[in-house]
Parts: structure tokens; C-alpha cells; sequence
């Protein structure tokens, strides 16, 4: 799909025309490769900040993370997040709090706690940002810049 729109912007398809398309297709159901629909959701969000980046600049890296423009994104739904943002917290815990496994550590108030500064501290090595994407679907999805 993003060998077609950057056929169709080789051809002269203008900016916003392709923004549109994009939209469209993150509409609907019609993108069943999750990787295919992580790319376009990172390339939409990466051109709303102002990026022209066009759509085959974009290729999944590895795991969740897509590269858009040079930059890496960790691109999660709702579901993913959630799991991701746990995970990370536990191997915080794990790898670098002497005595987190004892008995006197609550990791669970922890974690409560952790939780207070959002998820972009846990999942952005880069900046320690979360980034909201809604598609016209109204899915929302969120990027985590990792390079």
C-alpha cells in the first residue's frame, strides 16, 4: 500500500491530497497488516507536525517501532500501551531497585505511583513525551519517540 501513494505522489498527488487519503484509509477496517497501519499512522502524525515526509520513507525497524522521517516511534493502540507501559515499569523494578523484591517494598503502590508522570517517561527514550494520534475512525493510537 505505501509502494501505491508514493506511486500516486511520483505522479503529482499534492500534500493534501495525500493527507486525505491517508485519513481514508485509516477510516475504515480495510488495513489488516498491523505494520502496514503503524506506518501509516506514524507517517499522518509525523506530517501533522509539519513533516512532508512522504509515505515510503517509513519501515518498521523492529517490535512496535516504526521509523518516519529518521526518527523512531513506538506506534501503540490502547491495549498495547497499557501492556507495553506495565512491562516496563516491572523490568524497572526488576533491574534497577535494589530490594524491590523484598518484603518490604510494595511494587504494586509503586507502580501506582510511577504511573502519575504518564506513560511517555517509561516508553520515550528519547524525550520522555507521549504523542496522541486520533484517526478519523476515532481510534486513538500513541507515539513514543525512542532515537
Amino acid at each position: 500500500m505505501l509502494n501505491a501513494l508514493d506511486t500516486l505522489v511520483s505522479n503529482g498527488l499534492s500534500d493534501d491530497a495525500l493527507n486525505a487519503v491517508i485519513a481514508d484509509l485509516l477510516k475504515g477496517d480495510s488495513i489488516e497488516d498491523d505494520d502496514e497501519k503503524r506506518c501509516l499512522i506514524a507517517v499522518a502524525w509525523h506530517r501533522e507536525q509539519g513533516n512532508n515526509t512522504g509515505p515510503t520513507d517509513c519501515s518498521v525497524e523492529y517490535g512496535d517501532v516504526i521509523k518516519v522521517g529518521g526518527e523512531e516511534y513506538r506506534v501503540l493502540d490502547e491495549s498495547d500501551k497499557e501492556t507495553a507501559w506495565g512491562d516496563s515499569l516491572e523490568n524497572y523494578l526488576d533491574e534497577c531497585v535494589e530490594g524491590s523484591n523484598g518484603p518490604y517494598f510494595d511494587r504494586d503502590k509503586w507502580k501506582r505511583d510511577a504511573r502519575i508522570d504518564g506513560a511517555g517517561q517509561a516508553l520515550s527514550s528519547y524525550d520522555g513525551e507521549e504523542n496522541e494520534f486520533r484517526t478519523d475512525g476515532d481510534e486513538w493510537w500513541f507515539l513514543y519517540r525512542v532515537n
